[in-house]
């Protein structure tokens, strides 16, 4: 059977799987709907079964095409990967990177990029990262980005994560701050005013995350969706907040801002790569993690 079977219809079907969708896998192959559709209605009469069904407005796999995936997806990767391997990746080739990663990280990617002469024709685009861990790794999946940068532990086995560089938390308030100079006690940090933000993923407020202690109740003045955001609203008032020390020091200067060490024990801030199995190997996916950590592993 194997000698008359067009490989290429286990890679529609992969697509059409992941997506669940003929729209999207259409657009990740380049292909038109009718092509798709085409080549799906080939694999399941070679197949002798129904692969997918309508559900709602998309369409849903059966338990055969279940199984199909657990059998076929780990071939179709390891050809792949074989025939990528080939060839080197080289940056005369027009290529873009989707890279997920938090406010603090992409703000010092942005920079070193601009900087970098030395990308050809590639390009690195950044993303925030998804507030849900199942849609990350969906995305990922799916090859809706080429890898994250994360600090949550993931203990998916379909991926790997490498180290990049450690942050800490800090304390900021604005400079001429009537109470707060160069240093706050315990005692201060709970009476001053908050300027707060929760990690939507977590949920829980980025000072409890990383403090060794159980924080008491603050006097919140603002709840804040952005690092950037919270940073402005402490410049312009006598609130406080506790943000990541690498995003203070880019911008407490600009901002008129006092860094200020925590008065509490704090848990590093540990970021890393977080890639699929499947492009560990990747000349293209080793090129790009070897990128970031040249941008982003000081010395």
């Amino acid at each position: 059977m194997l000698e008359k079977f067009d490989l290429n219809l286990l890679r529609v079907f992969s697509a059409v799987y992941r997506h669940q969708s003929i729209t999207l896998a259409a657009d990740e192959m380049g292909m038109t709907q009718p092509g798709v559709s085409g080549l799906l209605k080939r694999l399941q009469q070679q197949v002798g079964c129904q692969l997918f069904i309508r559900s709602g407005r998309g369409i849903a796999p059966t338990r055969q095409a279940q199984e199909l995936i657990r059998q076929v997806e780990p071939a179709l990767i390891q050809i792949n990967n074989a025939l990528e391997n080939l060839e080197e990746f080289s940056t005369e080739t027009p290529h873009k990177f989707v890279v997920y990663t938090s406010e603090p990280v992409m703000l010092r990617l942005m920079t070193k990029i601009e900087a970098d002469n030395q990308l050809g024709n590639v390009t690195i685009e950044l993303h925030p990262t998804r507030s849900n861990e199942e849609q990350l790794m969906d995305d990922l999946n799916q090859r809706q980005a080429d890898l994250a940068i994360e600090f949550s532990n993931h203990t998916s086995s379909s991926f790997f994560t490498e180290p990049l560089f450690d942050d800490e938390m800090c304390i900021i308030a604005r400079k001429g701050h009537p109470r707060i100079t160069g240093s706050i006690s315990q005692d201060e940090f709970y009476r001053e005013k908050h300027i707060t933000l929760k990690l939507r993923r977590e949920q829980a407020y980025l000072a409890d995350y990383f403090t060794e202690v159980s924080l008491k109740e603050r006097k919140v003045a603002a709840e804040c969706t952005s690092l950037i955001w919270q940073m402005s609203m402490v410049s312009s008032s006598d609130c406080i907040a506790s943000m990541t020390r690498s995003l203070a020091n880019e911008l407490a200067d600009k901002l008129g801002l006092q860094i200020i060490p925590m008065p509490f024990s704090t848990f590093p801030i540990k970021y890393q790569l977080f890639v699929h199995n499947r492009d560990k190997k990747s000349p293209s996916n080793i090129w790009l993690r070897e990128k970031l950590k040249s941008y982003l592993i000081e010395g």
